[in-house]
């Protein structure tokens, strides 16, 4: 039988996502940072759309399919959530990841993304990319793991 790569026979129902970027210490806004959305394979899935920030830091809000409302009513249900991942860079700061983005039918997820800058000294290498786990909020990788 083969598998049919059509997410909305996969996924009848529509959530949606807004990403917000913001500085390490999320004070201030980053405009112009490009956002790359992926499906569940994270950073080996092919790129699903991509999006630059406006001046409040934030994406437009994006729909994406999602498993339908009924499947969070019942144990036997499946699974209630689909599950996405998000590139995010931006010139002079370090490239972060985030994986397992959670998004249900009916429902607006937002996703903070805080990016850290670049140091001016160039003591950093610019390829080093922070990758979260959304879900837990847990760093499984970046800057400690050297």
């Amino acid at each position: 039988m083969e598998k049919s790569s059509d997410s909305r026979e996969l996924m009848p129902g529509r959530g949606f996502l807004i990403v917000s970027v913001r500085t390490g210490s999320g004070a201030i806004p980053l405009e112009g940072a490009l956002v790359t959305l992926r499906g569940d394979e994270a950073i080996e899935g092919n790129a699903i759309a991509s999006f630059i920030t406006d001046q409040s830091g934030n994406t437009p809000r994006i729909t994406l399919p999602a498993p339908p409302r009924i499947n969070s009513e019942s144990p036997e249900g499946g699974k209630p959530y689909a599950s996405y991942s998000a590139d995010i860079s931006l010139d002079g700061y370090y490239s972060n990841l985030y994986t397992n983005i959670p998004i249900f039918d009916t429902i607006t997820s937002v996703q903070t993304a805080y990016l850290i800058p670049l140091p001016e000294d160039g003591g950093r290498e610019e390829d080093v990319e922070f990758v979260f786990d959304a879900r837990t909020g847990e760093r499984l990788r970046g800057e400690s793991d050297e």
